[in-house]
């Protein structure tokens, strides 16, 4: 789970940095996929950008965690 809040720190600091202007962005906009994402405890949604490629990798490494902690029994779902 660490490994992708260090991911989308990198991806969100990269972003910050990044020196493109809006023409070279809007040219890329069929590659990007943006979502409105809310950190955990929080209302507040942020935008965040991810090229298709890595968006769908995110979400089969996020699938396969979780099926691997529910396999092992460490979701909370249903435990008292």
């Amino acid at each position: 789970m660490s490994k992708y809040i260090g991911l989308m720190f990198c991806l969100l600091i990269s972003g910050c940095a990044s020196t493109t202007d809006q023409k070279t962005a809007s040219n890329n906009d069929e590659d990007l996929v943006c979502e409105y994402i809310a950190k955990t405890g929080s209302q507040i949604k942020r935008r965040t950008c991810m090229s298709r490629d890595l968006a769908d990798q995110l979400r089969k490494e996020n699938e396969a965690d979780m099926r691997e902690a529910w396999r092992k029994g460490q979701t909370s779902a249903g435990t008292q």
